[in-house]
């Protein structure tokens, strides 16, 4: 058999393509800081290998993981508050937070508060300097990614169009800022180009508002599920 004569390698730390994170975070931790507390965590030790410090911005974790920056910044806070990680934010336009691994502990042997809802915890110890640091690192990625949504969709008219649409500046950022908070930027893409491509672009035209109301959001979503559905079917019992 061609499988049977193949090499079988063992992985090996020593090898880049590898990363460890410590069974005990999965075993202990995943329950108080849930699937997306552990997805967050394994992108944070892919990014920091062997060094044990990591440095993506929220922007770039929040694409790779198809979370939100809101999201993103919540369990930045859960991982936290269970002594996973420790987030050093650094001021400065452009520059990103450094995360660093902390040293596992078990969870049974720690004395501190129930973590049952970790960012509530968070909330009460951190310092109003923390809290301004946090704002400010959050503000800088929100408008990072709200410039990149409208540059995704004049891009988006002028290629399916044909023109460079007028953008609303004021009303459509806030509109997109509250979006942000729901949707990933790859979902609003997503949603972007289906309107564009859709009859209700012709019919209400290339308002970027009007792509990102509920109405239409809803109408997306309405579409996705029946194409869902065309590729699998549910099973209709005879009778």
């Amino acid at each position: 058999m061609e499988i049977e004569n193949q090499k079988i390698e063992v992985r090996d730390i020593r090898d880049s393509n590898w990363y460890w994170i410590p069974r005990i975070v999965f075993e202990e931790y995943t329950p108080k800081i849930s699937v997306i507390g552990l997805a967050l965590y394994n992108a944070y030790s892919s990014y920091a290998r062997d060094k044990g410090v990591a440095f993506p911005s929220q922007k770039t974790l929040a694409e790779k993981l198809g979370l939100s920056i809101k999201t993103i910044i919540k369990y930045n806070r859960i991982l936290e508050a269970n002594g996973l990680i420790k987030i050093e934010r650094r001021k400065g336009k452009g520059k990103t937070n450094l995360v660093t691994l902390l040293k596992i502990v078990n969870v049974n042997q720690v004395q501190t508060h129930p973590v049952i809802d970790s960012v509530k915890v968070v909330k009460e110890v951190q310092t109003k300097e923390n809290n301004m640091k946090e704002n400010t690192i959050e503000v800088d990625d929100i408008k990072s990614s709200i410039k990149e949504v409208f540059d995704y969709f004049r891009s988006r008219v002028k290629a399916v169009k044909g023109f460079d649409p007028e953008i609303d500046w004021g009303k459509d950022g806030k509109l997109i800022k509250k979006r942000l908070e729901r949707y990933s930027i790859k979902e609003i893409e997503n949603l972007i180009d289906w309107y564009l491509n859709s009859p209700y672009s012709d019919k209400f035209g290339c308002s970027l508002s009007i792509c990102l109301s509920a109405n239409i959001i809803n109408l997306w979503k309405a579409s996705r599920s029946i194409n869902l559905e065309r590729l699998y079917p549910s099973w209709q019992r005879q009778d």
